[in-house]
Order: structure tokens, then sequence, then C-alpha cells
């Protein structure tokens, strides 16, 4: 078997972080396999040994881009099961302050068609994570007014979208209203509710 080139970092990994800042700045059909070649500073013919396509890598290069936001995603849905009555509100405030963050590091640089990718890929790998919260919340006695999947998909795509497309300063002063429709939605009871006020 062949010996694999190699270069300098010379992985699947590396090739994706350097295709990332790629994607990012061109956009994906800005971006072609040769100018990320170039970049990486190896033969084209080794990044097809890693990814046999461009949308196989643009794939790697969002998974590597979510992974930390996995991990904080998965640590919130964890803490519901001890913080239950501000889980969702805790949730979409990690994601307000991650927006705000991303925007600050990217905003200036990043083509519009990967912010795009990035939005839709944020709502539906939020699904499973608020639907989980979901189903711990009616352990805790909350009614939610559809069964919890479509009840995460309302929540992620209505909230999250919110959240996600427009502007940070006007989301801040709406929280408070969207906080007091989902509780609604989550069909809790006014004792209930009032806990997702209370310092966690």
């Amino acid at each position: 078997m062949a010996r694999k080139q190699k270069f300098d970092g010379g992985t699947a990994n590396e090739l994706a972080r350097v295709a990332a800042k790629e994607f990012f700045e061109k956009g994906f059909d800005g971006t072609s396999m040769r100018s990320i070649a170039d970049a990486a500073g190896c033969e084209a013919g080794l990044i097809y040994y890693y990814y046999r396509t461009k949308d196989d890598l643009f794939s790697a290069v969002l998974d590597n881009f979510f992974d930390q936001y996995k991990a904080d995603f998965e640590r919130l849905t964890e803490e519901a099961k001890t913080i239950p009555y501000r889980a969702l509100y805790r949730f979409f405030a990690y994601m307000k302050s991650a927006t705000r963050e991303f925007r600050e590091k990217y905003s200036a640089n990043m083509h519009r068609t990967v912010r795009w990718a990035i939005r839709e890929q944020t709502l539906t790998l939020i699904e499973p994570y608020i639907q989980r919260i979901i189903e711990i919340l009616m352990t805790f006695g909350a009614k939610p007014r559809l069964a919890p999947k479509p009840m995460a998909v309302f929540l992620s795509h209505g909230v999250g979208s919110v959240i996600l497309h427009e502007d940070a300063d006007w989301v801040d002063e709406i929280t408070d209203d969207m906080r007091k429709t989902v509780n609604i939605l989550m069909g809790l009871d006014e004792e209930t509710s009032r806990k997702m006020f209370e310092q966690a």
C-alpha cells in the first residue's frame, strides 16, 4: 500500500482545520479542493485520500466546529435533572451568549452561505437536547401542549431561530416575553412557572 503523503500537521483533522478557514471566508461554492490543498501546502490528492468529496470535507468542518457546542449542550441537558425549572431558560441563554461570541469572532470574515449552513445545522442539532429537557420537565409537572418531539422542534426552530437570526440587543429585550410564552406552551402551572424566574 502506498505511503500517505505528509505535510506539516498532515492529518485529516489538520486538513479540516485549514479547510474551515477557506470555507468560512470564501463560502462553499467559492472554495475548491485545490485552494484547500494550496493553503495546507499539500497535493490535492491527499485531501481525497481522507475525504471523498468537498461535501464530505465540509461536513467534517461543521462537525469539528460543533464539537464544543455539543459538549455544552450535553452538560446543560444533564443539569436539567438537578435544575429543572430553569433548564430551558439556561439552554437558550447559553445559545444567546454563544451566538454573540460567534458573531464577534466570525461575522466580519465569514461568508454568508457558511453562516446560513451553521444556523440551520444548529437548529437541527439542538432538537434532541431540547426534547430531553422537555421530557425531564414533564417529570416535574410540565404538561406541554404538544408531544415532546414536535414541541422540541417547535421550540428549537422558534426560540432558536429568533436567537440565531435576530439582532442580539432586540433578543435581550424580548427574552422575558419569550420565556413566558415557553412556560405557557409547556403547560406549567403558575407556581411552577414562577420557579423559572428564580435564580439557580
